[in-house]
């Protein structure tokens, strides 16, 4: 109601008497610009970002003036954000402030750059010139991962050793197709898979990453797999040997593979930032053949009866079907395989 009389911009309007004449800083209190007081903006404004609306009601939605003919950017050469904040080589890159002070949560800047970053906020800068993948800021490898795909190498924090216990053997289990291609790029078997970087439980105030195992490393709820971050240990993974079948399970069509009552897996702890020390070789998961399969000796065929995933030289042939969840069962075709067979089984032709 003051405009009413003394102008839009408080300059004098028709009482030609300017607000500023007494109030050197109005609407401001005497501290709004002292670095060191209760009252300086800049802590204001931190505490209520809501203010920035109100900063735009007298300096204009750009912060260029406004009616009070007093732009921000006199002061904030790069207002609203800190100097550097565009500077790859600063320590306030805008990648460094929201990892080290905002815990990742860019969904800050959508009130002047928009929902969507282009520009259609309080701020004409288009963030999506920079950020141009398809989810623009909001793009998983932003802050963590590689062009490759979004788990680390590299961490949030840039790491990218695998002793670190957040980069650990990520890309094995994603890239390593040595014994398996079943679990490339699915995030979701460890953890609980976003679809939206809003989603709960993404960007939340918890210290660590969440380890959720999915079906694949429980072997569909047949064993209890377990996440121990003081030991980086992983146990009770299908994926590395936890499973056990019996030859009383009525729903056992193998009983004839036996050679014990119980076909076990080794079940070693594997430790994650132990990559490349052997742990996950050959015979690791479980014996070869596995404890209590019929044969004791390295020199059994596999491909007699698995010769869909391995040959007689125990290569594996397709590895979509090696680790997957599932017994792949194929029976050999020629004569002299099968002879072979029945002899193991100690079976009359």
């Amino acid at each position: 109601s003051c405009g009413n009389c003394h102008g839009s911009d408080y300059t004098g309007g028709s009482s030609q008497v300017s607000c500023f004449t007494c109030h050197s800083q109005f609407p401001h209190p005497a501290d709004w610009i002292t670095p060191d007081q209760a009252g300086f903006h800049g802590t204001a404004i931190s505490n209520n970002s809501a203010l920035l609306t109100e900063c735009q009601d007298c300096h204009g939605s750009d912060y260029g003036g406004g009616t009070v003919n007093i732009s921000c950017f006199t002061c904030h050469a790069d207002f609203p954000h800190p100097k550097g904040f565009g500077d790859f080589s600063s320590p306030n890159f805008h990648q460094n402030y929201f990892r080290e002070n905002n815990n990742w949560d860019i969904a800050t800047c959508q009130q002047c750059h928009g929902s969507d970053y282009s520009g259609d906020g309080n701020s004409a800068k288009n963030c999506n010139l920079c950020h141009f993948q398809p989810d623009g800021p909001e793009t998983c490898n932003l802050c963590h991962g590689s062009s490759t795909n979004f788990a680390p190498p590299d961490d949030l924090h840039g790491n990218n050793s695998t002793t670190e216990i957040t980069v650990g053997a990520h890309q094995n289990h994603l890239t390593d197709i040595t014994w398996t291609t079943a679990y490339a790029q699915d995030c979701g078997l460890c953890h609980i898979k976003p679809t939206a970087f809003e989603d709960t439980g993404h960007i939340d105030t918890s210290p660590n990453a969440e380890v959720t195992f999915g079906d694949v490393a429980s072997g569909s709820g047949s064993s209890s797999p377990d996440w121990d971050r003081s030991s980086a240990a992983c146990t009770n993974v299908y994926c590395h040997g936890s499973f056990i079948f019996k030859i009383e399970d009525s729903s056992n069509p193998w009983g004839y593979a036996f050679g014990e009552t119980e076909i076990i897996g080794n079940n070693p702890a594997m430790v994650w930032t132990q990559v490349g020390s052997g742990q996950a070789a050959c015979g690791t998961c479980h014996n070869i053949p596995p404890q209590g399969h019929i044969g004791s000796t390295p020199e059994l065929d596999c491909s007699l009866c698995h010769g869909n995933v391995v040959d007689s030289d125990k290569n594996i042939i397709d590895k979509s079907l090696h680790i997957n969840g599932q017994i792949d069962l194929q029976l050999p075709a020629n004569s002299a395989k099968i002879d072979q067979l029945l002899k193991r089984l100690n079976i009359e032709k």
